[in-house]
C-alpha cells in the first residue's frame, strides 16, 4: 500500500501542470460581444477581460502587465482603475532604445490611462510579471518625444507602484 501511495504521488508530481487563475472567467453568452470589444482594442479576450497586456508584435520576452489594484488619488485609495493598452511598434523600439541608453532591460512598454479620473497626486500599482522585491526598476513616461523619469514608489514581487501624473506611454526598465 505504501509503495502504491508513493508511486501515485510521484506520478502526480511528474505529470501535473501548473494552473494559473489570473484570467477573468467570461460567461459563454458574452463571448461574441466581448470578443468584438477585445478585437477593437487590439487585445486577446483574456487580455481585454483582465485589463492586461501579455504580448505585442515584435517584442520577445515582454513581461506581462496588468492593473494591480485600486488607484490612489489625492492621498486616498479609490475604486478607480488604470487602463493598460498596447502601443505601436515605433513606441516599442523607442522604449528599447531608452533601456539600452540607461544600461537596463526593457520589461514592458504600455499606454496607461484612467478615463474620468482626477490624477492629482495619483499613484497606480501595476502587476508586472518577473519583478522581485528589491529589484531596481525605473519607469519613464514619453512626453513630447522625450522620456521623463517617473517616481517608482514601491517594488514588490510581481508589482511596481508608480506616480501617475497623466495618461501616456510608459516603459518599465530593470
Amino acid at each position: 500500500m505504501k509503495k502504491f501511495l508513493a508511486l501515485s504521488f510521484a506520478l502526480a508530481l511528474t505529470f501535473s501542470t501548473t494552473v494559473c487563475a489570473a484570467e477573468t472567467v467570461v460567461p459563454t453568452s458574452e463571448y461574441g460581444r466581448l470578443d468584438t470589444l477585445a478585437y477593437c482594442a487590439e487585445k486577446s479576450l483574456p487580455e481585454y477581460t483582465s485589463n492586461a497586456v501579455a504580448e505585442m508584435d515584435g517584442v520577445r520576452d515582454q513581461a506581462k502587465i496588468a492593473s494591480g489594484s485600486n488607484m490612489v488619488t489625492e492621498g486616498k485609495e479609490t475604486n478607480a482603475t488604470c487602463v493598460v493598452d498596447k502601443v505601436d511598434v515605433a513606441a516599442i523600439r523607442y522604449a528599447q532604445q531608452k533601456a539600452e541608453q540607461v544600461g537596463g532591460t526593457m520589461l514592458t512598454v504600455v499606454a496607461l490611462s484612467a478615463p474620468g479620473v482626477n490624477l492629482v497626486d495619483a499613484q497606480v500599482a501595476l502587476r508586472i510579471e518577473g519583478v522581485k522585491a528589491g529589484d531596481a526598476v525605473t519607469a519613464y513616461r514619453s512626453v513630447e518625444g522625450e522620456w521623463v523619469a517617473v517616481t517608482v514608489t514601491a517594488v514588490a514581487d510581481d508589482s511596481v507602484t508608480i506616480d501617475f501624473p497623466q495618461k501616456g506611454i510608459y516603459t518599465f526598465i530593470k
